[in-house]
């Protein structure tokens, strides 16, 4: 029996209404977007830059776009960050957007009509951090009753903009052996949380981050039957030789962009996408694009 949904006028202009759009952030790495109801995974070993992007993301999408007299080119807008991994650093966050304002004041600093101290970042950086929600999840199961219970949040404020997730797949060897050899069982919660998510970014047009884990990697016999379709055999062979999906195939099939990321000599990022591949450094600025 199907039951007719019962909303607020308020939670109708939420879900209807525009939000602040992100698009432009990052613009060396996200091409013309991200877009509404666009879904990232960001893909990749420990510590090969998948957190660190998302702070710089967060940084971007918090900040203002202009302040005082300079443009910071933020989003002004409101985000969720989900820590499942137990990895968010406020600290770290907040030397990533210090340094950012100090980038672009020292840039400014002959035009003497433009004045900033260091009390008026501090002032800056606090307002803007009231712009992002840190919630904290131990299990899949909390993860889903969290997302359920966001979507109050999320229609009454229509600020928000983005919603983070560090790390989407942190659970999955705890569900695993929960779930004993019935592979239904083992993913029985990430399919609701991916059903929840899908409900979330499309109902209130959203953006969606998540990081995954390198938890395995692809077989030669897996490369030969699967692989994603891409222009050249440079670009497969990053693709085979980097991605294995072992989450639930809603997962699979909700990602639109997904961000392989790589760390030998250097750091990179490969969109699949976009197809492009892209050299980065970390420092205490966060994420520099070469």
């Amino acid at each position: 029996m199907n039951l007719s949904k019962v909303e607020t006028g308020a939670q109708l202009l939420a879900r209807l209404g525009s939000r602040p759009s992100i698009q432009g952030i990052e613009d060396t790495l996200f091409i013309d977007g991200p877009n509404v109801k666009d879904v990232y995974e960001l893909y990749g070993v420990e510590g090969s830059g998948k957190t660190e992007l998302l702070l710089s993301i967060v940084t971007s999408i918090i900040l203002p776009k202009d302040w005082n007299g300079y443009n910071l080119n933020g989003a002004n807008a409101g985000v969720i960050f989900i820590d499942t991994d137990y990895k968010f650093q406020i600290l770290r966050l907040v030397n990533i957007m210090e340094k950012r304002i100090m980038g672009k004041t020292e840039h400014d600093k002959l035009d003497t009509s433009k004045k900033t101290s260091s009390n008026d970042i501090e002032v800056l950086v606090k307002e803007c951090l009231k712009k992002i929600m840190i919630v904290r999840c131990t299990s899949s199961f909390q993860l889903l009753v969290t997302l359920h219970s966001l979507e109050s949040t999320i229609s009454n404020n229509p600020d928000i903009a983005v919603i983070m997730i560090d790390s989407i797949s942190a659970f999955y060897w705890i569900d695993r052996c929960n779930g004993g050899e019935n592979i239904g069982a083992q993913e029985t919660n990430m399919k609701h949380i991916v059903q929840q998510l899908s409900k979330l970014v499309k109902n209130y047009n959203l953006v969606l981050f998540a990081t995954k884990a390198l938890n395995f990697k692809k077989t030669n016999k897996e490369n030969e039957s699967k692989g994603d379709n891409c222009a050249s055999p440079s670009e497969k062979k990053v693709l085979k030789d980097n991605h294995a999906e072992f989450l639930c195939k809603s997962w699979y099939k909700f990602v639109k962009h997904r961000l392989i990321f790589h760390k030998e000599k250097s750091f990179s990022v490969y969109c699949n996408s976009l197809k492009v591949d892209i050299q980065f450094t970390i420092n205490e600025g966060g994420i520099c694009f070469k």
